[in-house]
């Protein structure tokens, strides 16, 4: 019975090392592919190096779980510090992406720190033979090196960065509403699911690792638990080589924006719009979406309609917030939809589909197309259409 015990033990380790070794594999593949993007390179190498952090983790797992170590003591301890990287790289992922940054700045390299002090903190181990480093792992892999408090330090480290990237995506969902109106080339709601759902999970393993420490109840879902965050890194690394072939970051079409514009008058971005002033600019914007229709031009931009009636994209910020009560975003999109309900009964468009109505209309997407239009009317177009047939 108890060989039989063994067996399946055996069998489970064995099956486990073999996922994270394929796990490993598939990220340094990630890795290499998201190196040689000549877009956004910065942001692509810094994922890049989140998914080898997380292949060298991946590759101690597979090592560790068939005992691997005890015939190569000296790959012992090469993951303990690089955890302390998962927090810093998706921050610095995240910061890099939106700004579209060449560099990293001197502030920015600082969230390495504890990492270099961590790793300081291990070199004697590191030089120790191979006999010591086997009699410092207990029976679970756990190396009896100070590493109970380094453990939970980490843990904490990690699951502080993750608030303030969700505060700075969101953040950034907003400025890219209240400046585009189309969001496919700079949307990153994925990314902000992705950071949510990295939270729960890191939460879940600092409360499971927090509780075996005392028990070991809950040893045997560790396997499970770096298996989550298998899928959950790289998820988020083939979700960034996708996004690496079209993604702006608005941040440097800002600095473009900056040069170019020139508002009519200085003085309302120090003081803002009066009543009047503001009714004005609305009538003015309004006759403007009505006659011209630029709302037709799908990547039209804030700066580009502000130039096109000669204000500041503050002040014409201010005007369809207060006058409109709706972001820019809504604004366009609003005589969008308009549009498509006036060519949908237009006996013009009876041949079009009602994509190509749409994409006439200003949307450069089936996705965008269709929820934008329900967002506004209650309906898809398929049934808007059948209401008024019906």
């Amino acid at each position: 019975m108890l060989s039989f015990i063994y067996e399946i033990e055996l069998f489970g380790a064995i099956y486990m090392s073999v996922i994270f070794f394929l796990g490993a594999v598939h990220g340094l593949m990630l890795t290499f592919l998201l190196v040689s993007k000549k877009v956004n390179q910065l942001s692509n190498r810094i994922l890049a190096g989140l998914m080898l952090v997380f292949t060298i983790d991946l590759a101690m797992a597979a090592l560790l779980s068939v005992g691997l170590h005890h015939n190569y003591p000296h790959v012992i301890g090469l993951d303990f510090s690089i955890t302390l990287l998962y927090g810093p790289l998706l921050y610095l992922y995240s910061v890099t992406l939106i700004k579209g940054n060449e560099r990293l700045t001197l502030a920015q390299k600082k969230h390495f720190i504890p990492f270099i002090l961590l790793t300081l903190y291990f070199l004697p181990f590191y030089f120790k033979s191979g006999k010591t480093k086997l009699s410092l792992l207990s029976e679970t892999g756990e190396l009896q090196y100070g590493s109970e408090w380094i453990t939970h330090f980490k843990v904490v480290y990690s699951l502080t960065y993750l608030p303030f990237i969700i505060r700075d995506l969101y953040q950034y969902r907003k400025k890219i509403r209240a400046n585009y109106s189309t969001l496919e080339k700079r949307n990153l709601d994925w990314l902000q699911g992705f950071v949510l759902a990295g939270t729960l999970l890191g939460i879940t393993a600092g409360v499971l690792y927090t509780i075996s420490s005392f028990s070991d109840i809950l040893s045997e879902y560790t396997d499970f638990t770096l298996l989550a965050s298998t899928i959950f890194v790289y998820s988020i690394g083939y979700m960034g080589l996708k996004q690496a072939e079209f993604f702006t970051p608005i941040g440097r079409e800002e600095k473009q924006v900056t040069k170019e514009e020139k508002p009519r008058q200085e003085s309302y971005t120090r003081s803002g719009l009066n009543e009047e002033q503001g009714k004005e600019f609305h009538q003015e914007l309004c006759t403007l979406m009505e006659k011209e229709k630029p709302y037709l031009r799908s990547d039209l931009s804030l700066a580009e309609l502000a130039g096109l009636i000669n204000i500041s994209t503050h002040n014409l910020t201010e005007v369809i917030n207060t006058f409109a009560d709706a972001s820019f975003y809504d604004f366009v999109n609003s005589y969008r939809v308009e549009n498509v309900k006036q060519a949908i009964k237009d006996p013009e468009f009876q041949n079009y589909t009602l994509l190509g109505i749409g994409l006439e209309s200003g949307f450069n997407s089936k996705s965008s197309f269709n929820s934008v239009f329900k967002k506004h009317t209650g309906l898809t177009p398929s049934q808007y259409k059948k209401s008024l047939e019906g």
